[in-house]
């Protein structure tokens, strides 16, 4: 009895080797196509020259955890989940990095995302308008810009007002250290030192439920001291 169980196992082993080793050399499951979904911003032929190495590659073999932090090493990819599609296609959904600013060189729109990656208009599919940097110094030939934690706040919230209100400033103008959102139909709206960000942008909602229920006809807000804000009327 012994040696009949001793038997199957063997047996069941060798099958299941066998069966591994068909698998791994079949061709039928070798990649020969690949796929990625989420790319709206950037142009796909950046990230697919990336992807495109594993064709030729065992579908069953790849480890999607080692292509998927791979991928997202990218500059262009916040996050990248990889998804077999037997018997021989690879798909990659994308969440892209998200390009927040703008700002003008050359007489050329180039791109800034949350992490301070700076992209070329050649990188993106098409023009997106977003708030146009002015004043922030930006060196030729950057790559990455290192935000210091009072930018990362001001981005963060910022991007916390944007969406909530709808309301993008036109431009966001640095100068000697203070920044002032610019509107082009609207009031400016001077927020001074970057700093305390979180406490200047909740006044400014409350500044601006006051505006709306007087229907004051404004020139500028000044919360750049956000607890002695200025309301400055148009005369």
């Amino acid at each position: 009895m012994k040696n009949k169980l001793g038997l199957v196992v063997i047996l069941i082993v060798l099958i299941f080797v066998s069966a591994s080793i068909y698998a791994y050399f079949a061709p039928q499951l070798k990649i020969k196509t690949i796929k990625l979904k989420g790319v709206n911003t950037f142009d796909e032929n950046l990230i697919i020259s990336f992807a495109e190495k594993y064709i030729g590659e065992n579908i069953i073999y790849l480890k999607s955890e080692k292509i998927e932090r791979k991928l997202s090493d990218l500059k262009y990819i916040n996050n990248a989940d990889f998804k077999r599609k037997f018997p021989n296609t690879a798909l990659f959904n994308i969440t892209e990095s998200e390009v927040f600013f703008r700002f003008i060189k050359d007489q050329k729109y180039y791109y800034i995302d949350k992490m301070g990656y700076v992209y070329s208009p050649k990188e993106l599919k098409r023009k997106i308008i977003l708030p146009i940097l002015k004043g922030y110094e930006i060196e030729d030939e950057t790559k990455k810009i290192n935000f210091n934690s009072e930018m990362e706040e001001f981005i963060k919230n910022l991007d916390e007002y944007i969406t909530v209100k709808s309301d993008a400033p036109k431009e966001i103008l640095f100068k000697n250290q203070n920044v002032t959102l610019r509107y082009d139909d609207k009031y400016d709206i001077i927020l001074g030192e970057l700093e305390n960000t979180s406490e200047k942008f909740r006044v400014l909602e409350n500044i601006k439920e006051q505006i709306e229920q007087e229907e004051y006809e404004v020139k500028y807000v000044d919360i750049s001291i956000y607890n002695k804000p200025v309301l400055k009327l148009k005369q």
